[in-house]
């Protein structure tokens, strides 16, 4: 693409021209051809300039967290031919929006042929989730500026960023008792009668339960909780439920993510196996207990766009012993469904998020979290700005951190 430079030169050439014409003076026509062999000779150098330009990027480390440093080191490497006065944008979707880092702009005054070019930069990793970084966007005026020839190089790059964990320094919920003398709510090998259900071929004929074979007229046996090492169960709300447009990473559905991430690194560090609950067509959930690196993929990548509320996903899965409940949004759904669990001998901590007290704005939560409170359910109501970490490890009953 011609610049306005070249536009000028070659304006200036016609003008000397045609008075060359009118005159018949000589120097004119070599001053015309010149200025016009000028911007043909900076055309043709400028054709290739960017051609057979590649580039690498490196991220610093592996693994990495919302709110860690990292550095970037990104490399051009050309081919044949040499280049100069190449102007390039980095785009870094791990930065901030309002973070310098989001596009860094580059200058390099040359490249020779088989030469490289190496810089790097350290970013603050503003939010989870899977980044890609865009092409790079390349352009060069060289050699005269007569000519802008832009060109775009890919660098495939792929980062997920596991969200922020902070350590709790206690859980009542889960320190309430030592693990092995906690029962699970399901079924397994111990004394405690949890329910019926049909007889099975192998099942010993002491368990079977009369009053129900009397009412049903069919074999019913006994289920016992298992009494082994009990489990926590991580109950998220992916349901798409009317959140307020932001481009703030401050949002209730990314604190429930950040909370739910501490939650579960208390359990992993006292030992207890971890499920999650949650509508597995936003993103299939891993079965059976949880590994910790999993667990972070997981909450790396889910979004609010479920189509199922928390009572039709907890009608599909099983719980274990204690159950935590992270909640974004005030959802009336949810109430019995929660209130109901304590019905069931479940140890439940619900966490509700007050969209009130964010940016921008939302639902008030705090007639949704008095109603489980009155239902007898564990409730820790967090607003934006609070310490959650002293909220989730205050007792309940000294009321602290629950308002």
């Amino acid at each position: 693409m011609p610049t306005s430079r070249a536009l000028t030169f070659l304006s200036a050439a016609l003008v000397l021209y045609l008075f060359a014409n009118q005159t018949q003076v000589g120097w004119l026509y070599v001053m015309s051809a010149l200025l016009g062999g000028t911007v043909l000779a900076a055309w043709f150098l400028n054709r290739g300039i960017l051609k057979t330009i590649s580039a690498e990027r490196k991220i610093g480390q592996v693994e990495m967290h919302e709110g860690d440093t990292v550095s970037v080191a990104l490399a051009l490497h050309k081919g044949q031919g040499s280049t100069s006065q190449i102007r390039l944008e980095e785009k870094c979707p791990l930065a901030a929006p309002d973070s310098p880092q989001k596009a860094v702009k580059l200058f390099i005054p040359s490249l020779p042929a088989n030469g490289s070019v190496e810089f790097d930069y350290e970013v603050l990793v503003d939010r989870r989730g899977l980044h890609e970084f865009p092409p790079l966007a390349l352009n060069s005026r060289a050699p005269f500026g007569f000519f802008k020839r832009a060109a775009v190089v890919q660098a495939p790059t792929r980062v997920l960023v596991y969200p922020e964990v902070r350590p709790l320094k206690r859980l009542e919920l889960l320190d309430k008792q030592a693990a092995p003398e906690v029962t699970r709510q399901r079924a397994g090998i111990g004394y405690e009668v949890i329910g019926v259900r049909p007889f099975r071929s192998g099942d010993s004929a002491r368990h079977i339960h009369w009053r129900s074979v009397a009412r049903t007229g069919q074999l019913m046996s006994k289920e016992f909780a298992d009494e082994a090492q009990p489990g926590l169960t991580l109950v998220l709300d992916l349901f798409q439920h009317p959140y307020p447009q932001s481009d703030t990473k401050h949002i209730p559905f990314e604190w429930m993510v950040k909370i739910a991430a501490s939650i579960a690194d208390y359990a992993r560090v006292k030992g207890y196996p971890l499920h999650i609950l949650a509508d597995s067509e936003v993103l299939p959930i891993p079965s059976g207990p949880v590994a910790w690196s999993a667990l972070l993929q997981y909450l790396a990548r889910i979004q609010p766009t479920g189509k199922r509320r928390l009572p039709e996903v907890f009608g599909s899965h099983s719980t274990q012993a204690f159950i935590a409940a992270v909640l974004p949004w005030p959802d009336s759904a949810a109430l019995e469904t929660l209130n109901n669990l304590q019905h069931k001998r479940a140890d439940v901590l619900a966490v509700v998020l007050d969209p009130d007290s964010f940016p921008a704005g939302g639902l008030s939560a705090h007639s949704f979290a008095s109603s489980l409170r009155a239902g007898g359910t564990d409730t820790r109501l967090i607003r934006f700005g609070d310490d959650w970490t002293t909220q989730l490890g205050a007792r309940a009953e000294s009321g602290v951190g629950l308002s």
